[in-house]
């Protein structure tokens, strides 16, 4: 959304220097609000409403969020954005609770964002009024609905006034019947005889005698706008006073504003005003650029000096607006006296904003100007970012302005309406866009090859989206042709939707090329919007080679893009969800645990809040994985449980793989052993494992089979590891060659074959130590910490196995305790034993079962006897049973 005049919408204006303190409506406003959910202040021009609101606002006891409405804001997601913002200056911490995140995003649910309003108006011990000035303004049916709504279900102590010329379409009958609804009218407005005498005498120093005053009062029945245009003739005029006569409103206003207000100024300033009275708010640089001199604010400040109907609207008095009765006149004028100017004066309009990256007002000035040229080229530039951005209502509202006469002619309008048919997924309809696109560039010889580019890089975008790679790939390469180098829009749009599609189909090294290409476009308006998503993408891309450090700084770039101030409103929710979680996830790996579950924490909210399936997967995922480090394994329990239920429907394959990689390391820390061994030979005899996406589920199938020991579940896991490790050095994943170099070292200790596993895990560690790995190896528990202390033992990379067996140690003493209620967990062998001494089988039985000797089996029943404080096996299976040691 634009941001140029956010703070003055937002801002309760100034009392403007000559203003009657308006203190008997004030006062009634101040006492009976606290007794209606709606105000309705509904009056002509010129009888004082923001005056008066200004006033009470100021003085009231209550909080008031105020928000001056412009045309502008006939858009429900921007209307409620800014009633927020408006709400922040009286409740600085509104935006960060569901409501703000909702609004926060790109392209907000509307119902979403109605019961969030309400849930947060629910919270408030406090009354707040919220001040919607010009309310006459909004003609959206969709914002009348949701204030209709919210002033259904809001509780008592929010209270809404709605400021305009006219009755809004709100079922005002219904709240009059049931007396929520308090009424200001033209007559309440109206000044009183003495407020007309203190506005003439005190605030003008007209000194005009009593009978003047009562007759001036009761010709213009207390308009103040009227006394306003008398008081201005008087003091040109002091000697017209008892001739002075008033009457038929229209023509006394033009007559008087002629004769009486700009016929005495100089004509320097006549001709400011008239050509400046094409803009809704005005400030020097803009007033300079449309006039085409360099006094506009010396000139604005002049205005407001003599009481020329000029509004300042912030206190540091840069913006302004002409009253708008005032400004009617004006604009009537210059239509009479220069109608050949009006065009020209909102061209320069139009391309002061564009340099000022404001595209809606500069699109609205170029269509009044009739510069379809200009208009063309703001649709070049930004139609792309606002589709990618949500924005279809916007393009939308812009094709539908512009003369018809222009889409006849406008290969470029059709451009943009072929644009909003691929977002919304019309692609039949919009080839056929396409089609008469191209047509249309044909007969412009001049722009043909530029314009056929952009049709042939928009067909690029349909292959895309429908992920036919080698037609996108044959079309990216003949718009890149035919393109610019310095095209803003078009070019960084080949490159965004190219890269995905290399990407969706597993060609790594062009999607990166793709992506670092876009990132060059530093001043493309797409390169704004579709930022978080390819630092996202390259974080990826740098994650699969195992390259910790710079994918964490894709995800901050990602995260630093989204908390810009001017990008907010402009990503979807699940987007930005996703992003915390992402990095959450390296800081887990990290082991920088309270950074991870921050960035988890805010990363679900904003997932749950969005609804989105895969965001949610992700997160608790994560969490239950902190959890379970933390020793909270009911938690953890609890978090996979919330993954499973979204599971069940979603199509994610590898997020399936990655959720039953955490079930079964939740089964063995849990010491469910057998559970996970069953799974896994459930999963092997139906040989369900051979999917692309299975990685991490294989590499959890692998430790299971060797915590189970046995000498053929040794070498399965052994086989698995090797077919997975040649994968992944074919691939460059590094990632995957530090998680299964790991299990390679922890199978080939178990079956003795020591110098092997030292092989194995120096590998794993030399690729992870640069990178900062910590958890990939300390969750595989106590048997990857007997590893490294062999290591250190050899003196195998010193330092990092050092770092690595201190994460260890703070694990076995924070979270054993809380796994097992032993001071010193069983080992996965002495778990095993366990289970075979519960199942009444014989020292010498247990040894045949598991290849040792029977000597070997009494030291580990002795081993544990003493952890689990017993003496004989019936007491270590009761013992065992009551810890959930045994399955």
């Amino acid at each position: 959304m634009d941001s140029l005049f956010l703070t003055t919408k937002l801002r309760i204006p100034p009392t403007p220097q000559f203003a009657v303190t308006r203190q008997r409506v004030a006062g009634i406003l101040e006492n009976k609000i606290a007794h209606y959910k709606l105000v309705l202040i509904s009056a002509a021009a010129g009888y004082g409403k923001t005056t008066l609101l200004a006033q009470w606002a100021a003085a009231s006891r209550l909080p008031v969020a105020w928000l001056s409405v412009g045309k502008e804001d006939n858009n429900l997601a921007d209307f409620f954005r800014y009633l927020l913002l408006g709400w922040e200056q009286t409740q600085p911490g509104v935006r960060e609770s569901p409501l703000g995140l909702r609004l926060g995003a790109g392209s907000p649910d509307p119902d979403a964002v109605l019961a969030a309003f309400i849930n947060v108006a629910n919270t408030l011990s406090e009354p707040i009024a919220f001040v919607l000035d010009d309310y006459h303004l909004i003609e959206d049916p969709a914002i009348h609905t949701a204030l209709t709504f919210l002033l259904d279900h809001l509780p008592p102590t929010i209270h809404l006034v709605l400021a305009g010329r006219a009755e809004p379409p709100l079922p005002l009958a219904r709240y009059r019947a049931h007396q929520i609804l308090l009424e200001f009218s033209t007559e309440n407005l109206a000044f009183s005889l003495e407020e007309s005498a203190e506005f003439l005498n005190g605030m003008m120093q007209l000194n005009l005698a009593q009978n003047e005053v009562v007759r001036l009062h009761a010709q213009l029945e207390g308009w103040a706008a009227g006394l306003q245009l008398v008081a201005l003739t008087l003091q040109q005029h002091p000697d017209k006073a008892d001739k002075l006569a008033v009457s038929g409103r229209h023509r006394f206003i033009t007559d008087y504003l002629t004769e009486d207000v700009l016929a005495p100024l100089p004509d320097r300033l006549q001709q400011f005003m008239r050509q400046t009275s094409i803009l809704n708010r005005l400030c020097g640089p803009l007033c300079n650029a449309v006039t085409g001199q360099q006094d506009g604010q010396a000139l604005l400040e002049t205005l407001e000096r003599q009481n020329l109907f000029l509004l300042p609207l912030d206190n540091s008095r840069e913006w302004f607006r002409f009253h708008r009765l005032f400004a009617d006149f004006l604009r009537a004028v210059l239509q009479q006296r220069s109608p050949a100017d009006i065009p020209v004066l909102h061209q320069r309009a139009a391309r002061w904003y564009l340099a000022q990256n404001q595209p809606n007002p500069a699109f609205g000035h170029a269509v009044a100007g009739d510069d379809a040229a200009l208009a063309d080229q703001i649709i070049e530039r930004y139609v792309a970012a606002k589709l990618l951005g949500g924005e279809v209502k916007v393009v939308e509202q812009w094709l539908n302005s512009v003369p018809a006469s222009w889409n006849e002619n406008s290969a470029t309008l059709r451009l943009a309406q072929a644009g909003v048919l691929l977002i919304t997924g019309q692609f039949d309809a919009c080839a056929r866009a396409l089609d008469t696109a191209e047509h249309l560039a044909h007969t412009s010889p001049e722009t043909e090859r530029l314009q056929q580019a952009r049709v042939t890089a928009m067909r690029c975008n349909i292959a895309c989206f429908q992920n036919d790679l080698a037609r996108a790939q044959a079309l990216a390469e003949q718009a890149l042709n035919g393109l610019p180098a310095d095209d803003l829009s078009f070019r960084p749009g080949v490159y965004g939707a190219l890269g995905d599609t290399y990407r969706r189909n597993g060609h790594w090294q062009e999607a990166k090329d793709c992506y670092l290409k876009l990132l060059n476009f530093t001043d493309s308006p797409v390169l704004r919007v579709q930022a978080a998503h390819v630092y996202g993408a390259l974080a990826d891309l740098e994650l699969r080679q195992g390259h910790l450090r710079r994918a964490a700084d894709y995800w901050r770039e990602a995260l630093a893009v989204i908390q810009k101030r001017e990008n907010w409103g402009t990503f979807p929710l699940p987007l930005i969800g996703w992003v915390y979680i992402r990095l959450g996830e390296l800081l887990y790996d990290w082991d920088e645990l309270a950074d991870a579950w921050e960035h988890v924490t805010q990363g679900l909210e904003r997932a749950e809040l969005g609804g989105d399936v895969r965001a949610m997967i992700a997160g608790y995922l994560l969490a239950a994985r902190i959890k379970l480090t933390q020793g909270d394994s009911e938690t953890a329990a609890a978090y996979l449980s919330r993954a499973r239920a979204h599971m069940q429907n979603a199509r994610f394959p590898d997020w399936t793989s990655r959720f039953e990689r955490f079930q079964l390391e939740l089964w063995l820390a849990q010491g469910r052993r057998r559970t996970a061994v069953e799974w896994v030979e459930a999963k092997l005899q139906t040989d369900a494992l051979a999917g692309p996406d299975d990685e991490a589920v294989q590499l959890a199938v692998a430790r299971v089979l060797i915590v189970k020991g046995d000498t053929l579940a040794v070498e399965q896991a052994l086989s698995r590891l090797e077919h997975l490790r040649q994968l992944a050095d074919t691939e460059g994943r590094a990632d995957l060659i530090i998680q299964s170099r790991t299990l390679e070292a922890l199978a080939h200790w178990q079956r003795g074959a020591r110098a092997n596993a030292m092989t194995s895990l120096e590998h794993a560690l030399r690729l992870a130590e640069p990178e900062g790995y910590v958890r990939s190896f300390v969750d595989l528990g106590l048997p990857l910490a007997r590893l490294l202390q062999a290591a250190r033992s050899r003196a195998v990379m010193p330092v990092y196995v050092e770092r690595l067996l201190a994460a260890c140690n703070a694990d076995s003493t924070s979270s054993a305790p809380a796994k097992s209620g032993l001071p010193e967990p069983l080992t996965p062998r002495e778990l095993e034993i366990l289970q075979l001494l519960a199942a009444g089988l014989t020292n010498r039985e247990i040894a045949e079962q598991l290849v040792i000797s029977p000597g070997t089996v009494k030291k580990h029943t002795a081993n544990i006897y003493g952890k689990l404080k017993v003496r004989s096996r019936t007491e270590a299976a009761a013992r065992g049973r009551e810890l959930e040691l045994l399955d």
